[in-house]
């Protein structure tokens, strides 16, 4: 019902605040809405006909362009990229079409790199040619190809690339009149240059106290995200895949999930996530850029199609939140009963630090009323005696001292406890370091508190080290919260050379090497 839409919005439905628009398709019913300010300094209401952008849902798009280049007979999904883009560095692995649309290809993020470098994403008017230069500097993936899933905006800039070279069209154009046209999405565009004026679009905005101010994605990199649109034209365009208009080979591919080297399948087939919910099959992908957020969904076996667009950072990660508020009241409920928990054994032996083997970053665990808890205080869900949930999320312990978690995403994720020993004295990492990879000269300094992570003539980037083991800490963002690890390198002789950071799971391992110049 209509009030239950409204309830799910009601936060963002005032005159004071940004808020969202929701198109909803099932069978032959419609609905749409929107509630919420477009534009607060000007007083203009959204509505179901404003444009949003679309964050990470644009990747689809990316990926059906290639797709029909794939089935013009123009190029291969497993057509080495370096093929078309000769810039990209030979990895000793070769990394194909398929593995950028998959993001099994293990290319670093752009946006995590430009953060590491003093540019979070919205602070520089990024290029598409500024994101080749970037990634291409770099000497090392994160992982082998296909070896793991690692969720990479930079695969999707450079697909529109290969679209470009091998279509001799600006994406713009390319999309326009193989996608846009022919489905009728006459409100929907790339925003391949932030300062074209797009009439009827809402300005995004991000929480600040208690205003809201404006945070818009001011780079013209696309692929990756970039998409103006509006529900209306995104259950369209869901229309179009459930009907197969785009041609037998895009139908057939583009729910096509990947699948690592050693067979695992993950959810993420082509610019979309396929999955289960609930036992019910699901088509969707979420996007974040800036304050703007999104998502998609399709319920193939329910005929159903949900579009949640929002020019408000407050209402999550992504639309996802709501989008599935919106799902639950519209799908039937869920008939699989949890089996009844048994309690975990040996929890004080399974209690403490923990580190990932990818990633180096720690998790804690920690005992309270017959429970483990993270560092943080979130409770794992006990399932048997060996076994614990996280959120959606499958822990299994190998013993005390090393366990697993069935990510979400498709990865198993192996943690070991963590190395003890003390920190060493401050004089081991105090210098200036350098990397070939990045333009960015970093020094590490005392502080009042401790060491201190420092970007070169920016004063503001300076960031507290926290020690979690040896040769390892976790440093501060801007915000207060953990930014990513910086690890310590070693010769033979046990001295310091240099480091490595790491931030999430998008650029592992960035290295940088100290310098004999003294800070």
């Amino acid at each position: 019902a209509a009030a239950d839409i409204d309830t799910i919005f009601s936060k963002w439905s005032g005159t004071a605040t940004p808020g969202c628009a929701v198109g909803i398709e099932q069978g032959p019913e419609r609905f749409s809405k929107a509630y919420g300010m477009a534009d607060l300094e000007h007083d203009v209401a959204n509505s179901p006909a404003t444009i949003f952008e679309a964050g990470s849902v644009s990747k689809q798009f990316t990926a059906a362009a290639v797709l029909l280049l794939a089935q013009d007979g123009l190029l291969r999904l497993d057509d080495d990229i370096r093929k078309h883009l000769p810039e990209m560095p030979d990895y000793g692995a070769r990394i194909t079409i398929n593995e950028l649309l998959t993001h099994t290809s293990g290319i670093r993020d752009w946006g995590v790199l430009s953060d590491i470098e003093g540019w979070p994403r919205t602070t520089r008017a990024m290029t598409q040619p500024d994101v080749l230069a970037l990634v291409s500097r770099q000497r090392a993936l994160n992982h082998a190809p296909r070896a793991e899933f690692s969720y990479t905006n930079s695969g999707y800039n450079l697909l529109v690339m290969i679209v470009e070279r091998v279509s001799k069209e600006r994406f713009q154009q390319f999309s326009h009149r193989r996608i846009f046209a022919p489905l009728g999405m006459t409100s929907t565009s790339w925003r391949d240059d932030f300062r074209h004026v797009v009439k009827g679009r809402a300005i995004a905005y991000a929480k600040s106290g208690e205003t809201y101010r404006q945070q818009m994605p001011f780079e013209d990199a696309i692929g990756n995200g970039g998409l103006l649109t509006t529900t209306g034209d995104l259950l369209l365009w869901n229309r179009a895949l459930s009907d197969g208009k785009l041609g037998t080979f895009v139908t057939a591919e583009f729910e096509r999930q990947g699948t690592l080297a050693d067979g695992r399948r993950i959810p993420y087939a082509r610019g979309l996530r396929v999955e289960n919910r609930h036992g019910i099959k699901e088509v969707s992908h979420a996007g974040a850029t800036a304050a703007y957020r999104a998502w998609l969904a399709r319920f193939p076996a329910q005929s159903l199609s949900i579009a949640v667009l929002c020019n408000a950072s407050d209402v999550g990660p992504s639309a996802a939140n709501l989008g599935y508020l919106v799902a639950d009241r519209l799908l039937p409920p869920d008939q699989n009963r949890a089996p009844k928990p048994r309690p975990l054994a040996n929890i004080a032996q399974r209690a403490g630090q923990f580190v990932s083997e990818r990633t180096g970053m720690p998790l804690t665990l920690k005992p309270a009323n017959g429970r483990l808890l993270t560092g943080d205080g979130t409770s794992l869900d006990p399932v048997d005696r060996d076994r614990l949930k996280l959120g959606g999320e499958m822990i299994t312990f190998r013993g005390s001292d090393r366990f697993e978690i069935a990510r979400n995403d498709g990865n198993i994720e192996t943690y070991a406890r963590a190395p003890t020993g003390a920190e060493s004295p401050p004089d081991t990492y105090i210098g200036r370091y350098t990397s070939d990879e990045l333009e960015a000269l970093y020094f590490i300094e005392r502080g009042d508190k401790g060491l201190v992570l420092r970007l070169d003539r920016r004063p503001e980037l300076a960031f507290p080290l926290h020690f979690i083991y040896r040769d390892a800490f976790l440093y501060e963002s801007r915000a207060g919260q953990t930014g990513g690890i910086i690890r310590f390198v070693r010769n033979a002789q046990g001295e310091v050379t240099g480091f490595t950071i790491g931030v999430n799971e998008r650029a592992r391992a960035v290295r940088f090497n100290r310098s004999a110049q003294k800070p």
